[in-house]
């Protein structure tokens, strides 16, 4: 009886739907931890260059100058902070996984409000796992991006478009191409009737040029300049692959740019196959649903630009709800 009354009501379901993405995450995270210790040749290229410009700032050294990497500054000024807390690379898989824990809930609530809880849960679920063949719970930016991105789609679902532009603008902190999701959330405060932008793109410029402008503050214009260039106006030279501060890869042939596409489309075609199934059978059949479409169709395109495969992460949520819709409560 006591179990019974716990799967009926609203705060049972909850419950017991944390505890199996707790659980799932957890057993995650140590196949993860193990794989780190015996193969750390794959899982810590990225990882490396965040914790050494980290060990640049902490040191008190100048970032963008000291050592170079392309990416925006809150990323390293969190990864920094990381490692003030603990070891440099102690503490990575964990809080990944608290991320990713993180984001499947926010996933649950957007599905939740749209289709019915089932379906959210699944697409919570379906996320965790397809995450692990992406970016395998390892450092990356885009762990970071995906939070604020999600956390930028609920409020602006809810018609709360300052907050919305300002989340969105720490996203950019972590990944550039978080900008992108500009383009959907501009689309839902168009579908509400809402023609004021500047409520949405004002707090997104304020955040963005605020990271960098505290750069120029605390270190000067040389630091200042390097961010700028590292973070947006390389990225011509740094696509072509003619980089030799730091690693690159670029396709030498048509035909190996098509296997790195192919390949990456592999390692997620479940969710890519159950998405694009899902659109194909009902459509996009309102505002909400359309930003999601929008959203995927965006973030697909870095992928035209890097195939590296976790990238990808950046489109499960979308694709996981756009997926998981078929799961739907019957008045949903």
């Amino acid at each position: 009886m006591v179990l019974n009354n716990i799967f009926k009501s609203t705060s049972g379901k909850i419950f017991l739907g944390l505890i199996a993405y707790i659980s799932l995450a957890v057993v995650i995270a140590v196949i993860m931890l193990s794989l780190q210790v015996h193969s750390s040749a794959w899982t810590s290229v990225d990882a490396d260059r965040f914790h050494q410009m980290a060990k640049m700032i902490i040191n008190g050294s100048e970032p963008y100058v000291s050592y170079i990497d392309p990416k925006p500054p809150l990323l390293f000024f969190t990864v920094a902070l990381m490692d003030i807390i603990s070891p440099a690379g102690s503490i990575d898989i964990p809080l990944m996984t608290i991320l990713n824990i993180i984001c499947a809930v926010l996933i649950w609530k957007i599905g939740w409000e749209d289709y019915g809880s089932f379906s959210g849960y699944t697409a919570g679920l379906l996320y965790l796992v397809s995450s692990i063949f992406t970016e395998g719970y390892f450092l990356f930016s885009e762990q970071f991006t995906v939070l604020f991105l999600l956390i930028s789609l609920i409020f602006a679902r809810k018609e709360q478009f300052v907050f919305a532009g300002l989340v969105l603008g720490v996203a950019c902190g972590f990944k550039q191409y978080a900008i992108l999701a500009i383009i959907p959330l501009l689309y839902l405060m168009w579908a509400s009737n809402e023609r004021r932008y500047h409520r949405l793109l004002v707090p997104v410029s304020l955040i963005v040029v605020g990271m960098f402008a505290t750069l120029y503050w605390v270190y000067g214009s040389l630091t200042g300049d390097s961010a700028v260039y590292y973070t947006f106006i390389i990225a011509p030279v740094y696509n072509s692959g003619n980089v030799t501060t730091f690693s690159t890869y670029v396709p030498k042939s048509p035909i190996a740019y098509a296997a790195n596409i192919l390949f990456s489309v592999a390692m997620v075609i479940p969710t890519l196959l159950f998405a694009a199934a899902s659109v194909v059978n009902k459509g996009l059949r309102f505002e909400k649903e359309k930003a999601l479409g929008i959203m995927v169709m965006v973030l697909l395109s870095t992928l035209l630009i890097r195939q590296y495969l976790h990238y990808w992460i950046l489109l499960m949520p979308f694709l996981a709800l756009l997926a998981c819709r078929e799961f739907a409560d019957s008045k949903k």
